[in-house]
């Protein structure tokens, strides 16, 4: 039997491509650039993340609070000179399902982010690294996986798969409408 992440990742498979083109348009080695990209992530991640809080993630993923990024996306956007952008409100708290879906995009984007931290590194060594290195010393993604192999499998694939698709269109929404 395949695995959730396995399944998870077959099934969302073109919206990460859509994803990655979508914010490879971004000019990371420009400060505006970078900015744009952090300004256009806290749009999808803070609301997202709120949402998750309000369905009870902590009683799913016990180091949640370790987990969470705003306060990091926020702390780099203010070290860029920008003021706390105003975004969605937390959709109405979803199911268990939803979240680890949800869940799966949040915490599979930490894996790019490594990367990326490095690109920006290169092109700007003073340029704030919060968001984009947060955890890189925590095994933050083998412990999710485990979390999500243990727990998701008992909630309604469609559920799972709801909350992956409608994370990822709210990065893609996100990413398409703050272009610099």
């Amino acid at each position: 039997m395949d695995s959730v992440r396995n399944r998870l990742r077959a099934a969302t498979a073109l919206q990460h491509e859509r994803i990655d083109a979508a914010f490879s348009a971004y000019q990371l080695d420009q400060t505006d650039g970078y900015r744009a990209f952090l300004q256009a992530h806290a749009l999808a991640l803070i609301p997202l993340e709120l949402t998750l809080e309000q369905a009870g993630i902590e009683t799913m993923l016990n180091d949640w609070s370790q987990r969470s990024r705003r306060q990091a996306l926020l702390a780099d956007l203010q070290a860029l000179g920008c003021t706390e952008p105003t975004s969605a409100q937390p959709d109405t708290a979803p199911s268990s399902g939803w979240c680890w879906g949800a869940a799966y995009v949040v915490e599979g984007s930490r894996l790019g982010g490594r990367v990326l931290a490095r690109r920006v590194a290169e092109a700007n060594p003073s340029a704030p690294l919060r968001y984009l290195s947060h955890g890189n010393a925590t095994p933050f993604w083998p412990s999710f996986l485990h979390e999500l192999e243990q727990q998701a499998a008992a909630c309604g694939w469609s559920e799972v798969l709801a909350g992956a698709h409608a994370t990822f269109e709210r990065f893609l929404s996100a990413a398409r409408s703050n272009r610099s």
